[in-house]
């Protein structure tokens, strides 16, 4: 039964009900099942490393639960985790070499062609270091945090980590139709955008926003630069987005999602001379919201799982440093007090378990953002085909 004293991710309800033809099992990300008929098997499978880690099911239990709820899988998790931070380590190794030599070659290029001018303003220099942090130093430091935590993993540690498992597998099994259909948007019209001269046609390019062309400030985050920033605001969105659609529901992600288009586009527009596009302004609008929600409604959020969206800030900011001279900092900003500005005003602080209800009035607004995103994001793609 569902027990209203506990967060939703807590209940005994919150994962599916077990299969019966097996004792042992693995369920991975993906869904498929692994059966085993006895624990040594299973914790054999996972010392392995195999599967992308989920759920796993045993005798004592009716549900799907989390391997960190098994006293008896502790030896098994330590190993795997110590397999797991080796591979971090090594990814971590291979990226910062790879990235080190492209970062040297792209700038004894630039520094050919026009010396140290052209060399502090080489946008394929600021993006090798960006990259360098993503596929490099951020799986080392990765790696090399797993390696120190998997050093004190015990069945007393594991205990601890339970709220934070149960989580994650809590956010990862629940629906969320409209950060999907967000993400189909954006690759929609990067799709006309290749076959089309995108940023003229509806970006925000500056001096025609000037000129009297506003709607470029709708049109032009739903626009990107090239496949590697569609693709990084992509995953920043569904990992984000589906965050909020879950712990605030859906009218607050769409409310949310279209003001920081507003508020980053504005920002975007006021501080900055340079062309501009991108969904990047919204994402961290909604960066924004979660660092303010889930700081007003701490007991929906296990802290570890709340301090990975700090965690999240501090990384926007280095690359926002990193990358000054082609990243659009000041449609970040907008977008981030936006969403945060939203979430405190929206929501005051609250100790309850339960998450907010939807209202009448945030059904209406919700609807309203969804149909005004949509029509921003399609008419962007018109005004491309018909530029």
């Amino acid at each position: 039964m569902s027990d209203p004293a506990l967060p939703a991710w807590a209940r005994e309800d919150a994962f599916p009900l077990k299969p019966e033809d097996s004792k042992y099992g693995f369920r991975d990300q993906a869904g498929k099942l692994t059966s085993f008929e006895s624990l040594k098997e299973l914790r054999k499978y996972l010392a392995a490393g195999k599967g992308k880690l989920a759920w796993v099911w045993v005798p004592e239990h009716d549900r799907f639960i989390a391997p960190e709820e098994v006293p008896g899988l502790a030896t098994s998790l330590k190993k795997r985790r110590a397999l797991l931070s080796s591979d971090d380590l090594e990814a971590g190794r291979k990226g910062i070499v790879i990235f080190t030599l492209a970062i040297l070659y792209f700038g004894y290029t630039a520094y050919s062609m026009g010396g140290f001018e052209a060399l502090k303003s080489s946008q394929s220099v600021g993006i090798g270091a960006i990259l360098l942090l993503l596929f490099g130093a951020r799986p080392l430091w990765g790696g090399y945090k797993g390696m120190q935590e998997m050093k004190s993993t015990s069945a007393e540690t594991l205990n601890e980590e339970i709220p934070e498992a149960r989580f994650d597998l809590w956010l990862i099994s629940q629906p969320s139709r409209l950060a999907i259909l967000f993400c189909g948007l954006l690759c929609a019209v990067f799709v006309v955008q290749l076959f089309t001269d995108g940023i003229a046609a509806a970006g925000i390019v500056k001096p025609a926003y000037k000129a009297g062309e506003t709607w470029r400030l709708f049109t032009g985050a739903f626009l990107h630069g090239n496949i590697l920033h569609l693709g990084m605001n992509l995953s920043a969105l569904w990992y984000l987005g589906r965050r909020v659609e879950i712990l605030a529901r859906w009218p607050h992600l769409a409310s949310v999602f279209f003001l920081s288009i507003v508020g980053g586009g504005w920002a975007t527009t006021a501080w900055v001379t340079t062309n501009s596009v991108g969904i990047s302004g919204a994402v961290c609008g909604l960066l924004g919201f979660l660092l303010v929600f889930e700081t007003l409604h701490r007991p929906l959020v296990p802290s570890p799982a709340r301090r990975r969206m700090f965690g999240i800030l501090v990384s926007l900011i280095v690359i926002g440093f990193v990358g000054f001279r082609f990243i659009d900092n000041a449609a970040h900003c907008g977008g981030l007090l936006t969403g945060a500005a939203y979430a405190a005003i929206v929501f005051p602080k609250s100790a309850a378990l339960s998450r907010p209800h939807i209202l009448k009035q945030d059904r209406l607004m919700g609807g309203a953002s969804v149909a005004l995103a949509v029509f921003c994001g399609l008419a962007a793609m018109v005004i491309m085909l018909t530029h």
